[in-house]
């Protein structure tokens, strides 16, 4: 598309954090409803509250494939942190504050 890109948006989260948000993910068998552990429980475990149905664990949400695909990110994506950060591109935003101060802050990088 011959794009330039002005800036990318870093959302810094440490791994152990992301392991505890992505592993405690789980998912309505029906009606396919997020659910977490301690972020946003069902009422009753393992049971949806919308439909009833039963929660499960996506393959993709267990600790060992997480750490694997941190792993590949680290090797093979983070390179980029610094490309962006030599080219002056770079805006780290705190990934550890709630949904709407990430939001805000993400605003007030790309207004500066």
């Amino acid at each position: 598309q011959n794009r330039q890109i002005n800036y990318a948006v870093y959302i810094k989260v440490p791994d152990a954090d992301l392991l505890k948000r992505l592993g405690g993910r789980w998912t309505c068998q029906q009606c396919q409803a997020v659910y977490h552990e301690t972020a946003s429980p069902p009422k009753k475990a393992g049971i949806c509250d919308k439909c009833g149905g039963k929660l499960y664990q996506r393959p993709d949400d267990n600790e060992v494939t997480i750490k694997q695909r941190l792993s590949v990110y680290h090797e093979q994506t983070s390179p980029l942190l610094d490309y962006y950060r030599k080219a002056g591109k770079l805006l780290t935003i705190d990934g550890t504050q709630s949904i709407e101060d990430v939001r805000k802050d993400i605003i007030k990088a790309l207004e500066k």
